[in-house]
């Protein structure tokens, strides 16, 4: 991988966390006047708006396989939302977060293959506790 893919990489990593953590900071204040669920399908909803903005891929009218698989993955998302929103509405947003990338964190462990990478691992899950 060259260096300018490698930065583009890390460039787009941190704003979809970026993005991540500052819509769940925000969503957390809508809870009064909309609950988790509506935090949901407000987030939901404007993201979808956003994209058909931004990008109106060309489907198909015979091929329905794209467009279900789209609304099947925007059920799943909404879904994973759901449960995170309700987990912010009963704990502090640090420890859901930290919850939350307690998954991927698992999945990159296993699937690594440098020593350094475990050292990181090591510090991030000495973390999870302070909390």
């Amino acid at each position: 991988m060259g260096q300018a893919e490698r930065a583009t990489s890390i460039g787009l990593v941190i704003g979809a966390i970026a993005s991540l953590q500052l819509g769940a900071a925000v969503a957390t204040t809508l809870f009064d006047e909309v609950g988790p669920t509506g935090a949901v399908l407000l987030r939901t909803g404007f993201a979808a708006v956003i994209l058909v903005a931004i990008w109106r891929p060309a489907v198909p009218h015979r091929a329905s396989g794209p467009l279900r698989d789209a609304v099947l993955l925007g059920l799943a998302l909404a879904g994973m939302n759901l449960s995170f929103y309700a987990a912010l509405d009963r704990i502090p947003l640090g420890i859901a977060v930290t919850l939350e990338f307690t998954g991927p964190l698992a999945v990159a462990v296993a699937g690594s293959r440098r020593a350094t990478d475990v050292v990181w691992v090591v510090l991030a899950a000495a973390g999870i506790p302070s909390l």
